[in-house]
C-alpha cells in the first residue's frame, strides 16, 4: 500500500509547535512583567483551538484521531474552546488586571483544563486511530504537564524560591515536543482503521 501524508496530523502538529512556540514567549514575558504576555497566550490558544479542531474533525474523516466519535469529539474541542475562553477572560478586565483575585479563578481553569487532556487523551487511546505504542503520547504529555505545573507551583517556590521564572518556559515546550512527534508521523504512519466511527464519518467513507 502506498504511504501518503496523513494531512490532518501534519497541520495538527504545526499548529501545536506555532502554539508551543508562542507559549514560551508568553512565560518569558509573564517573567518580566510584560503585558505582552497576554496577547501571546491569547494567540497560543487560539492556534491549541485549531489545532483541536483538526485533529478532532479530521481533514479526511480516517484522519480524527477519535474516529468522529461525539464523546471523543466533544472532549477534544472542549479542550481547545476551554483554553481559548480561558485566555480570553484573561485578557479582559477582571484576569491579567485582576491581580491577585484572579488567581482561584485562573486555577480552576487549569484543572478544568488537564481534567479536559486527561479525558481526550484516554479516547484517543482508546479509538486506537493513532498506532501503538503513539497513541500513548498524548497520555504521557499531559501527565508530564500536570506534574511540571505542580512541581512549578508547589515545590519549586519552597526549595528554589525565585527560580521559577527561569523554568517556567518548560511546560511550554511541551505542545511542540508533541506537533514534532505528529508531523513526523504524517509521515511515517497511517491511520488504524476503526470499525463503530460516526454515522457521518462512515457515509463519507463509503463515498
Amino acid at each position: 500500500m502506498q504511504r501518503t501524508t496523513v494531512w490532518s496530523w501534519f497541520v495538527g502538529g504545526l499548529l501545536l509547535l506555532a502554539q508551543s512556540v508562542l507559549g514560551v514567549f508568553a512565560a518569558l514575558a509573564v517573567a518580566t512583567g510584560d503585558r505582552v504576555s497576554v496577547a501571546l497566550t491569547l494567540g497560543a490558544a487560539l492556534l491549541t483551538a485549531a489545532a483541536c479542531a483538526v485533529y478532532a474533525w479530521g481533514l479526511r474523516p480516517e484522519e480524527s484521531v477519535v474516529a468522529r466519535r461525539p464523546a471523543g469529539m466533544a472532549v477534544v474541542l472542549g479542550l481547545g474552546a476551554l483554553g481559548f475562553a480561558q485566555a480570553v477572560w484573561w485578557a479582559g478586565p477582571t484576569g491579567y488586571a485582576g491581580g491577585a483575585s484572579a488567581a482561584a479563578t485562573a486555577a480552576l481553569g487549569t484543572v478544568a483544563s488537564f481534567i479536559l487532556a486527561s479525558a481526550a487523551s484516554v479516547a484517543v487511546l482508546r479509538v486506537g486511530v493513532i498506532p501503538r505504542p503513539w497513541s500513548h503520547i498524548p497520555l504521557a504529555a499531559t501527565s508530564l504537564g500536570l506534574g511540571l505545573s505542580i512541581v512549578f507551583a508547589v515545590a519549586l517556590p519552597l526549595l528554589a524560591p525565585g527560580s521559577g521564572s527561569a523554568v517556567g518556559v518548560l511546560p511550554a515546550t511541551i505542545p511542540g515536543v508533541v506537533g514534532l512527534v505528529s508531523i513526523v508521523l504524517s509521515r511515517t504512519a497511517q491511520p488504524t482503521p476503526v470499525a463503530g466511527g460516526s454515522p457521518v464519518a462512515a457515509a463519507l467513507r463509503r463515498g
